[in-house]
């Protein structure tokens, strides 16, 4: 049998060695209580029951962003579940006319039933996911930008004898859908924690050659089928220490990251210091249930870096900011040639934004009684760390050349931006559009009772992101949950007092050096350096 086998790790040369029992355990121990980001998951432990009707999946999660997987994957499924057109969008779509949104609301009942992985480690990649349908399996790969494949789990084990035992018996009248003589197929080899030559991995696939008993032929290239070996041996190199683990599964579908090469900011002519980076302009927007149609709102767009996404998924596009230079007119490329937002969505083909305003939300310029009008709001505030805020304020001065003339502005404390913001999310929303922030944390400055709130948005994710060992920023997402009432909010607002966070503050440390900082702690230099660095869990690091 010619090797049916496409390697996903490249290797060259075997390391297989397995972490000790011991170093498993110290692993354990250091990533328990890993937040999930979502605040509302159903979570079973690894084993437990499925819910009545739901079909369980292997769902093999790439190894980034640790607190932001499960949010972007249950908004996939949720997508999938509110209408047959809602989740018609991979992330391959590039922006195109309004053809039919989502429709009909979901079951009602949870999108994705979660089971922790084997041993009930939250930082492993191997989650399970009970949904009510292939299509929604499909959906969250399809949708899911940390969602490396969502596997037809045939059989698991600790060792490859268990596997192939586990998979010889997976029921015949299932295998034989995919293993009849009409069916061409292929092995896709995956390691974690270790690497295998390609002669091992040939082996291997040729000894589930007897559990499998597949009758089609081999298409490398073309297969109508894939079929997943995956092999968990962690030598603890970065990654975190999973107990041996084989794995076997088809292929149901992949998710596909070429979006973050597509649309990199190294290759985008307009840029300023705080364009959101690709990979999380997608994942902010797949969180916030982007769709083709959707009416998306930045009201801090800067260069627009979050509003391309939103366009590459299908929506329309609205932007503001309160610098009518960043917007208007841009700055020169490296060629000498004029750029601006608008040239980026040139550049990329995609539909221009409906309209660019100059603005902020403290004195914004929407009508009384507009609500209701938005899909979401996906936006990066500025909060002082790179960038401070800056609201407009009435002045009495005479203009003498409105094409040159720039309002007079004050400075604007992120409590009160966030302030604005969720009041403006909350009226201008539609029922179960979605509003996503980041905002700046550091030890003694962020505490979540601080973390705005309002009366008709609920708290869907809190995921931090470890940014530098001083600081880090967490991604807010709240969806509305019902119809803005003005005498509510006011009232919340009274209750809750002035605008005010202890983030606000936050500049200053940034900004001092560590010797200042070690003198403050009353620590040698070194000290505060390890403790600096002790402080960052490897699974919140700025690449993870």
């Amino acid at each position: 049998m010619p090797p049916a086998v496409e390697s996903q790790n490249g290797a060259k040369s075997a390391a297989t060695v397995s972490a000790t029992a011991a170093e498993i355990e110290a692993d354990r121990q250091y990533y328990a209580g890993l937040p999930l980001g979502l605040l509302h998951p159903v979570v079973l432990d690894y084993g437990a029951a499925a819910a009545p009707g739901r079909r369980r999946y292997l769902t093999y999660f790439v190894h980034r962003h640790l607190e932001l997987r499960l949010p972007e994957a249950q908004a996939a499924a949720e997508l999938a579940m509110e209408g047959p057109n809602a989740a018609r969008l991979s992330m391959g779509h590039r922006g195109s006319s309004c053809d039919g949104g989502g429709g009909g609301k979901g079951s009602g009942s949870p999108a994705v039933i979660w089971e922790k992985p084997f041993d009930n480690r939250p930082e492993s990649p191997f989650w399970y996911a009970h949904v009510e349908s292939k299509a929604v399996a499909k959906a969250i790969a399809a949708r899911s930008l940390l969602t490396k494949v969502v596997l037809e789990l045939w059989g698991e084990a600790e060792t490859l004898e268990g596997l192939q035992a586990a998979v010889a018996a997976y029921p015949e009248e299932e295998r034989i859908k995919w293993g009849s003589p009409e069916q061409s197929f292929k092995f896709v080899v995956d390691t974690w924690g270790c690497t295998y030559t390609m002669a091992q991995q040939i082996e291997m696939i040729e000894s589930m050659e007897g559990c499998t008993r597949f009758q089609g032929r081999i298409d490398l290239r073309n297969p109508q089928n894939r079929f997943w070996l995956i092999v968990v041996k962690s030598n603890g190199r970065g990654l975190p220490r999973l107990p041996d683990r084989y794995y076997f599964g088809r292929e149901v579908a992949a998710g596909d990251r070429s979006v973050v090469n597509m649309y990199d900011l190294r290759r985008r002519r307009y840029l300023g210091p705080t364009s959101m980076d690709t990979e999380m302009a997608f994942l902010m927007c797949n969180i916030c249930k982007v769709r083709r149609c959707s009416l998306v709102l930045d009201p801090f767009v800067g260069t627009g870096s979050i509003l391309i996404p939103a366009a590459h998924l299908g929506a329309m596009t609205l932007g503001a900011d309160i610098d009518i230079r960043v917007i208007k007119l841009g700055k020169k490329d490296k060629a000498g040639r004029q750029v601006n937002v608008w040239t980026n969505f040139r550049d990329y083909g995609l539909p221009p934004p409906l309209g660019l305003l100059r603005c902020d939300l403290h004195t914004a310029p929407f009508r009384d009684g507009l609500e209701e009008v938005l899909d979401a709001i996906v936006c990066d505030p500025p909060y002082g760390v790179r960038a401070g805020g800056k609201k407009s304020v009435a002045k009495e001065r005479q203009i003498t050349n409105r094409e040159t003339y720039i309002p007079s502005t004050d400075p604007y404390t992120l409590a009160e931006c966030l302030h604005d913001l969720l009041d403006a999310a909350a009226r201008l929303l539609r029922p179960g559009g979605r509003l996503a922030y980041f905002m700046p944390s550091a030890p003694g400055f962020y505490f979540e009772e601080e973390v705005p709130r309002h009366p008709a948005l609920d708290m869907v994710a809190n995921c931090e992101q470890m940014l530098t060992t001083r600081y880090s920023r967490r991604l807010i997402v709240m969806e509305k949950v019902k119809a803005y009432d003005a005498a509510e909010a006011a009232a919340y607002s009274e209750q809750r007092g002035p605008p005010k966070m202890s983030i606000d503050d936050m500049h200053e440390y940034v900004y001092k050096s560590p010797a200042e900082l070690a003198a403050e702690a009353g620590v040698t230099l070194a000290e505060h350096r390890a403790a600096q660095a002790a402080r960052i869990p490897r699974h919140r690091g700025k690449n993870i």
